[in-house]
């Protein structure tokens, strides 16, 4: 890459001042992104620099968008709604995680107007009347779900499977975030015919063997299947899964502590869940290593711990 020579400044008194500095565009753009995801409270305001700078961040801002409380999805959806056009909405808006304080109602609008939304994180409360929410739901070309189950299904309809429901049948990533989920079927995750990685709440108590054997048996595209568990049940955990006789490679025990964690690691662009539980199994593939063993100083799953490994 050549750099250009300096830019002189006409009726510049200080030799000094004589010239500006010009960088290569890439490079500029590589600042200002860099400058947007480390301080992404600026991000907005890095818009206001130039044309160019507004071209490049505008996609990072609105590529993972945070909805917390009422006002966040108001603000949002207007901004979308009075100032944007659909078809920005649909190619720019890809992801949104969507807090249980937020309204159903604004929900449905959201989802709506977000046609294009690939990346979902569903944790709204428990709603009695949701076909409306299940049928724009089942209209967007989601391959990544975060969800709490009973926000969009009576228990009634645990039994029939997920394979059944159309919100689920073209996912690639699931992750169930209620606790109990383990403790009483596979729920269908087996069928979905799309699906390579999921994701459950783990306590080590209660059954769970039924449910794991049956996804990691009958799932045939299934590449991992992680356990996300918190500082208590983690140094159990080993010795819970041989108890109920969990030995495959592709299971994966990983630190968790909260919900939004792995989707503020998604949001700064560093190694999410997922991607730590791709290394993990290939290492294991690779070294030929048992279905508990980790990469040398590894420690469950910590961002900082995994990212040397890049298999």
């Amino acid at each position: 890459m050549s750099i250009p020579k300096p830019t002189p400044v006409h009726g510049a008194q200080n030799p000094a001042e004589a010239v500006l500095p010009v960088f290569p565009p890439e490079l500029e753009r590589e600042i200002f992104l860099l400058t947007a995801r480390t301080y992404r409270g600026v991000s907005t305001r890095l818009m206001l620099v130039a044309s160019r700078v507004k071209a490049w961040i505008e996609p990072f801002v609105y590529n993972i968008v945070f909805l917390r409380v009422p006002k966040h999805a108001f603000d949002f959806l207007g901004a979308l709604m009075n100032h944007r056009s659909p078809g920005f909405v649909q190619s720019h808006v890809k992801a949104l995680c969507i807090f249980p304080s937020i309204p159903l109602r604004v929900t449905i609008q959201l989802l709506a107007t977000c046609s294009g939304l690939e990346s979902l994180a569903l944790w709204i409360l428990p709603q009695s009347d949701n076909a409306d929410l299940i049928n724009v739901l089942s209209s967007l070309p989601l391959t990544f779900l975060s969800l709490n189950l009973a926000s969009i299904l009576p228990p009634s309809y645990w039994k029939l499977g997920l394979q059944n429901h159309p919100v689920f049948i073209n996912l690639t990533h699931l992750d169930i975030v209620n606790n109990w989920v383990l403790w009483t079927s596979s729920l269908g995750i087996q069928h979905l015919p799309f699906l390579t990685h999921v994701a459950f709440r783990f306590w080590s108590r209660g059954s769970v063997n039924g449910a794991l054997s049956k996804i990691l048996q009958e799932s045939h595209k299934l590449e991992a299947l992680v356990l996300l568990a918190n500082s208590v049940a983690i140094p159990g955990a080993r010795e819970y899964l041989e108890k109920q006789n969990v030995r495959d490679i592709r299971v994966v025990v990983l630190q968790h502590a909260r919900d939004t964690d792995e989707w503020e690691l998604m949001r700064k662009g560093a190694i999410s869940m997922w991607q730590r539980a791709d290394v993990i199994v290939r290492w294991r593939r690779r070294y030929r290593a048992g279905p508990f063993d980790f990469p040398p100083g590894f420690s469950f799953g910590c961002a900082e711990d995994v990212s040397r490994y890049t298999l």
